[in-house]
C-alpha cells in the first residue's frame, strides 16, 4: 500500500510518519508519499539544487503559512506555482494523481476547472530522503509525462480511498476534489472534530431525510 499525506510535519501527517516507523516488517517498507505546496515548506531554498545531494536540517520556522517537512516520508512531490505561505495549491493536483494511480483517469468523466489549474503546474519535483538525514533531488517531470508513464509501462490500477480525520477549510476542498471530481471515495473518522465532524453531521441528515421522503413498502406496494 502507499500512503500519500500533505508531507508536513505537522498535526496527523506527523503522527502518520511517525506511526510508519513502527511498520514489524522492516523488508516490506511502506512507500509515504508528502505532496506538499513549495512555497509552504520551511527552509526550502537549501532543497533548490539540481542533480546534488543536499542536508536538510529541520528549520526552527514560526513564519505562518510554513512548516518544516515530515523527515519519515519516503518521497516528496512539490507544487510550485510562484505563491508563497499559501497552503492547499497541491490539492487538485493530489486528486488527479491519485485518480491516475487508481486507473479512473482514463474514464469519460469530464474534468472541470480544477483540471485547468493542475494543467498550469509546469512540473514536480522528487525528492528522496537518506538515511544521513540528506534529501537527494531525483527527477523533475510533468504532470502529463506521469499519466504517459502509466499508458505505455501499462501499470496495474490500484484501490485507492481518501481517508479524512479532523481537517479544516483546505481539508473541504481535498474532499471535494477528490469525490466531486475525481470518484475517489472518502472515509470519515467521525468524532475527531472540525470538518470531519461536520461532513458526518451532513451524512446523517441526509439518510434521515431520505427515510422521511421514501414511503413505507406496503404503500409503495398499493
Amino acid at each position: 500500500a502507499w500512503i500519500v499525506t500533505g508531507g508536513m510535519n505537522t498535526g496527523i501527517m506527523k503522527l502518520v510518519g511517525e506511526i510508519i516507523q513502527i511498520n514489524p516488517d522492516r523488508s516490506r517498507p511502506i512507500p509515504l508519499i508528502g505532496i506538499a505546496t513549495w512555497g509552504c515548506v520551511s527552509g526550502r531554498k537549501h532543497l533548490d539544487v539540481h542533480g546534488a545531494s543536499v542536508y536538510y536540517a529541520k528549520p526552527r520556522s514560526n513564519t505562518r503559512g510554513e512548516a518544516p517537512l515530515e523527515p519519515n516520508h519516503t518521497k516528496f512531490i512539490f507544487i510550485d506555482d510562484g505563491t508563497e505561505r499559501t497552503y492547499g495549491r497541491e490539492i487538485a493536483f493530489r486528486a488527479q494523481l491519485e485518480q491516475a494511480i487508481s486507473g479512473g483517469f482514463f474514464s469519460s468523466k469530464t474534468m472541470t476547472s480544477s483540471s485547468n489549474q493542475s494543467e498550469s503546474i509546469s512540473g514536480t519535483s522528487f525528492l528522496q530522503p537518506e538515511n544521513s538525514g540528506s534529501y537527494e533531488k531525483c527527477c523533475l517531470i510533468s504532470q502529463e509525462l506521469f499519466f504517459f508513464f502509466f499508458i505505455i509501462f501499462d501499470v496495474d490500477a490500484v484501490p485507492v480511498v481518501l481517508l479524512v480525520v479532523e481537517g479544516g477549510p483546505n481539508t473541504v476542498r481535498t474532499v471535494h476534489e477528490a469525490v466531486v471530481e475525481n470518484n475517489i471515495p472518502a472515509v470519515f473518522l467521525e468524532g475527531t472534530g472540525r470538518c470531519c465532524d461536520l461532513f458526518a453531521k451532513a451524512f446523517h441528515l441526509y439518510n434521515e431525510y431520505r427515510r422521511n421522503i421514501e414511503p413505507d413498502d406496503e404503500t409503495s406496494i398499493m
